[in-house]
């Protein structure tokens, strides 16, 4: 399948759901010059091709689509292996129910325990090069949202970041989108988990498992969790 054919799907999926680019952009923080991009399958408008392949795995996964389907069929991806859904971060979840956030907690604690449990009984070499990705620096803007304060629109990732491959990098207060870049770059595997903290700025990444340092093995998956 083109990336012509591609953005079409992207864009049945959205005017199905009676969304417009403007709604997708204040939801997902992608700037809607890339969504623009991504529906005509113009990818060279992107920064990067790993840049690509974040923004359509988010953009798919946010119109309820087959967003691992999706990222395979751009140009350069490599396979990756199936992971789970990002929570859902349509217009419905922007006031959530208490019981919810309970749940997005006790999935946290889950993850976090197996993980450590796989961690504790693996252990691996590291190598000594490292993958470096240079984003350009972000230009955020900002957008009406009815009675609520104005939110940013994250354009581009807004710093470099290192990743040595093998090891867990430091990914506590950087942008997701830039760790999301680094992560894909690196050929690590991972998942994204949005909730709300008032305590850091939207997209900020607060909390990670395994912790920096540590050792990646081949089923290791590294736990981000950012504010929504």
């Amino acid at each position: 399948m083109t990336t012509e054919q591609l953005g079409q799907d992207l864009i049945q999926a959205r005017r199905a759901r009676g969304l417009t680019l403007r709604d997708v952009e204040r939801d997902t923080r992608i700037s809607g010059k890339y969504l623009q991009a991504l529906e005509e399958g113009r990818l060279e408008v992107l920064p990067a091709p790993v840049y690509a392949r974040a923004f359509m795995r988010t953009y798919a996964q946010y119109l309820g689509l087959d967003a691992a389907s999706f990222v395979q069929q751009l140009p350069g991806a490599r396979p990756e292996p199936m992971l789970p859904p990002l929570p859902d971060v349509g217009r419905e979840a922007t006031t959530p129910l208490i019981s919810a956030s309970w749940a997005v907690a006790g999935v946290v604690i889950v993850l976090l325990l197996v993980t450590g449990m796989l961690l504790f009984w693996s252990r691996g070499d590291g190598g000594e090069t490292q993958v470096v990705v240079d984003p350009v620096a972000a230009q955020p803007t900002e957008i009406g949202l009815g009675a609520e304060q104005p939110s940013p629109v994250i354009n581009e990732p807004r710093a470099p970041l290192t990743i040595q491959p093998g090891v867990v990098p430091n990914l506590e207060t950087e942008h997701v989108l830039v760790a999301v870049a680094a992560l894909e770059a690196a050929g690590m595997r991972y998942l994204v988990i949005e909730v709300e903290n008032d305590d850091v700025g939207e997209g900020l990444i607060f909390q990670q498992s395994p912790s920096p340092g540590t050792l990646v093995e081949a089923d290791t998956v590294i736990t981000i969790v950012a504010a929504r």
